[in-house]
């Protein structure tokens, strides 16, 4: 797994199942904008060449899942289908698969945009189908089923809480139980990115006809009927068998500041599993991602570990900066992108916390005019301290710290940042 940096405490003893597990599949669509999946490696479901599911730009974003590349599949109706496999079948145990999606329309019908099937892809084997509607008041639902529906085997609906034009974080959860057609399917919606699985938005276990698959080994996006179905894109899709696998987890931090012509970068990580290390990459304001230099990581570890990596000699003022944490199978994700402009005199700010409203992490932005120690506090409404985020000596420029209230109750926080004589306080929801 892609294990980056989390600030969730990992306080568990990895069997040697989950130490040995990997990847099956990662998708970001790093294709060329406008081209057909089935023109990179995707194979079509059926024979419809209807509006074919192509790449295009749409930067997924989602706190904590670090997958997306700014690149997508988009869906629309009544179109082509599309399949890929996995690099093995999974016939026992748990199959997770995560990805990123946001809606842009939806009908009040419903309809599914996303399942599991077989290998070959086989019309009458479709499982763990994920739908998506326009509800009454607006907003929408997710819907899941086993495998197909009818009157009395319906899909199952999640309160309609969800808006169109947001980004979902989505993990379909099968399991292979022992026993002759009890198979059951699950649904997380924004999930905490923790190590313990948490409860599922749905569940799903009825066949409608037919029986329990033997085995799993693609993924499959949809495009049903006008009247029906959504329209939306997809990204960052990851399959795998252990929830630790699945979800990548965010930097503890990643920060860039700059003096003179070079550029230094610091990170951190809490926890590591499988962490060959870290591509560093740069892009200036005209140019392309390039790899500027590979910086080890350790291991597997559940000690917190600090990293660094100095860019000198630049010629240019602005740069944008990623980390590419490679795994020793090879599988990969990125971090979030720092910008710096070399040009920028720093100033003392504390900017407005992202995502707000938040569940339940987010992050905390601030810079700093000179080097100096800085002390950043979260208080509840009665003035009491309820989380020391930050109390040591930092250098002059742009940071970054996440926060995570998994530990807190819903409501209105204050943060307060003080380096010198800067002081200054913002507020923050948090919405359980």
């Amino acid at each position: 797994m892609k294990k980056l940096f989390t600030m969730f405490a990992l306080v568990i003893i990895l069997g040697a199942q989950t130490l040995l597990a990997q990847a099956l599949f990662t998708e970001n669509f790093e294709y060329t904008v406008g081209e057909p999946l089935t023109s990179n490696t995707w194979n079509i479901t059926g024979t419809s060449t209807t509006n074919l599911i192509s790449v295009v730009d749409s930067n997924l974003t989602y706190t904590g899942y670090n997958l997306s590349t700014g690149k997508a599949a988009f869906l629309t109706t009544t179109g082509q289908d599309v399949n890929k496999a996995y690099s093995s079948v999974v016939n026992s145990g748990n199959l997770y698969v995560s990805f990123l999606v946001r809606v842009s329309a939806a009908q009040t019908v419903g309809d599914y945009f996303f399942h599991l099937g077989i290998s070959p892809t086989n019309s009458s084997i479709f499982i763990g189908r994920l739908f998506c509607k326009l509800a009454s008041n607006g907003n929408l639902s997710f819907g899941l089923s086993k495998s197909s529906t009818n009157t009395t085997v319906p899909a199952v609906y999640s309160d309609s809480t969800y808006s169109i034009g947001t980004t979902y974080l989505m993990v379909l959860k099968y399991s292979f139980n022992p026993g002759t057609d009890d198979d059951t399917v699950k649904l997380f919606i924004n999930p905490t990115l923790s190590a313990n699985e948490p409860a599922s938005t749905l569940t799903h276990s009825t066949l409608t006809t037919g029986a329990d698959p033997v085995e799993l080994a693609t993924v499959n996006l949809r495009q049903g009927t006008t009247a029906n179905a959504p329209t939306l894109v997809i990204d960052g899709i990851k399959v795998s068998t252990s929830w630790l696998e699945v979800i990548p987890v965010e930097f503890t931090s990643f920060s860039a500041t700059g003096f003179e012509n070079s550029v230094r970068l610091s990170w951190s990580t809490s926890t590591e599993t499988n962490n060959n290390g870290f591509n560093v990459e740069r892009k200036s304001t005209s140019g392309n991602w390039e790899n500027i230099a590979f910086v080890k990581g350790n291991g597997t570890t559940t000690s917190k570990s600090n990293y660094s990596y100095t860019d000198q000699n630049l010629n240019g003022v602005k740069f944008s900066y990623r980390l590419k944490q490679v795994d020793f199978d090879g599988s990969f994700s990125y971090s979030k992108v720092v910008e710096i402009d070399l040009n920028k005199v720093f100033t003392y700010t504390l900017n407005q916390n992202y995502p707000n409203p938040f569940n339940p992490s987010t992050t905390i932005n601030f810079s700093l005019a000179k080097a100096g120690n800085v002390k950043l506090t979260v208080y509840n409404l009665l003035g009491q301290e309820v989380k020391s985020l930050m109390n040591g000596v930092m250098e002059a420029g742009n940071h970054t710290v996440p926060f995570d209230a998994s530990n807190l109750n819903s409501g209105v926080y204050l943060y307060k940042i003080e380096s010198g004589s800067f002081v200054q306080v913002r507020k923050m929801t948090l919405m359980k």
